[in-house]
């Protein structure tokens, strides 16, 4: 993931929130992996997470006009994203209640569920492989959407080397999960990885 400064983050929002779909497909390039992760923690299904990464990406756009008003980005989507979750959450656990189970039967069908506890369990074991630093990095920026500055004055050290760390770990990851990894979920790592 890049990070970008202040002054061009500032400009991509205003420029999203004027329309410009380039600087909006530059946003999702540029977060839409932190919020997939965001995402995976709460509905522990790579191909949900997915598809509320993409329902989460077209609010921000259906909503871009308040874009000029965000002072903080990464506090901003944080709490889109999690809000967005916890409704969606919500609804599913509605659905289930009401006897909908048809439509979501992802949430339902044993294979998935148990595709789903895999996929999680190694995502888990890819993350504590990780050395101390890079695991902090990476848990600190994906799981608690914490950006760059903030986890190097956490940690004590310089933001290059929080990137540094989370490229690696991030590399890491991925190799760990396509070693280990059935074949969908390899798929599904390409996609969100684009």
């Amino acid at each position: 993931m890049s990070e970008i400064q202040p002054n061009h983050e500032r400009e991509l929002l205003l420029l999203v929130s004027r329309g410009d779909e380039q600087a909006f497909e530059r946003l999702i390039y540029l977060y839409s992996e932190r919020v997939f992760f965001h995402a995976l923690t709460f509905v522990k299904s790579w191909h949900q997470a997915e598809e509320l990464v993409q329902d989460i990406f077209m609010r921000i756009w259906q909503k871009r006009d308040k874009l000029q008003q965000v002072e903080n980005w990464d506090k901003y989507l944080f709490t889109v994203s999690k809000n967005f979750l916890i409704n969606a959450i919500r609804r599913a656990g509605e659905k289930l209640e009401l006897g909908e189970a048809d439509d979501i039967p992802d949430l339902l069908t044993p294979d998935q569920q148990h595709e789903n506890k895999e996929l999680r369990i190694l995502l888990d074991k890819a993350i504590q492989q990780l050395p101390e630093q890079k695991r902090a990095v990476f848990t600190m920026i994906h799981l608690e959407g914490q950006n760059q500055e903030k986890v190097a004055q956490a940690l004590g050290i310089a933001t290059r080397t929080v990137r540094w760390n989370l490229v690696s770990a991030i590399n890491e990851i991925r190799d760990f999960l396509h070693r280990h990894a059935v074949e969908p979920l390899a798929v599904l790592l390409l996609l969100c990885s684009l």
